[in-house]
């Protein structure tokens, strides 16, 4: 019985570590790797860049000079950053390229141009990283219409500290002209809706 549970167990790791869409992909002289490809029935997008926004970018300005140091630590200026992300469980190079500053890496220690760091994200949250290819997480450039321009997943999250900050409610809108507001009233109390109720009930 504990067999079936831990083999059940590790099925269910490997599905969820492989999002639909990825392919099993083969190069001479190395062992079949799995590349993700996309989700089946996504409409096509275009991610709009980011690269432009970061501030020490590209990172090898500096890190050219700099030995590469895969020791887990803690760092200093100008990157003191306080990593809270994954509950302890990952550290710079899980995300960041070793070798190559100026790229992001996969899990499967892919390159990716910092522009596309959703294929990174979608390495660990590929249920979110699915919802962002059909258009149910995330923003997008403009309107509704046309064609999909969409917001990468740093645009939002702090990719070091990604869990959404608590804000302050905005003001309610301005009431349209020809319309006053009704001070202290709770919506369900509002004529407007008894006259919807009414007209339902009959």
């Amino acid at each position: 019985m504990t067999s079936r549970i831990l083999l059940s167990m590790v099925c269910t790791a490997c599905l969820i570590s492989v999002p639909a869409g990825a392919q099993e992909t083969e190069a001479p002289d190395q062992q079949p790797t799995l590349r993700f490809e996309g989700y089946p029935g996504a409409r096509d997008f275009e991610v709009v860049p980011r690269k432009d926004k970061l501030f020490f970018y590209p990172c090898t300005q500096c890190h050219r000079f700099l030995e590469p140091n895969p020791e887990v630590r803690e760092l200093a200026a100008p990157h003191d950053i306080k990593l809270e992300h994954g509950r302890g469980r990952i550290w710079c190079l899980s995300c960041h390229s070793l070798e190559n500053r100026d790229n992001l890496r996969t899990l499967l220690d892919e390159p990716v141009d910092f522009d596309d760091a959703y294929l990174v994200c979608g390495g660990c949250h590929a249920n979110r990283q699915q919802d962002w290819y059909f258009g149910v997480h995330g923003k997008r450039l403009a309107n509704w219409q046309g064609e999909r321009k969409l917001y990468n997943c740093t645009e939002c999250h702090d990719a070091h500290s990604p869990a959404i900050k608590p804000r302050n409610p905005k003001p309610p809108p301005p009431v349209r002209a020809g319309l006053e507001r009704v001070p202290g009233a709770e919506y369900e109390q509002h004529p407007v809706w008894e006259t919807l109720e009414e007209q339902e009930d009959q």
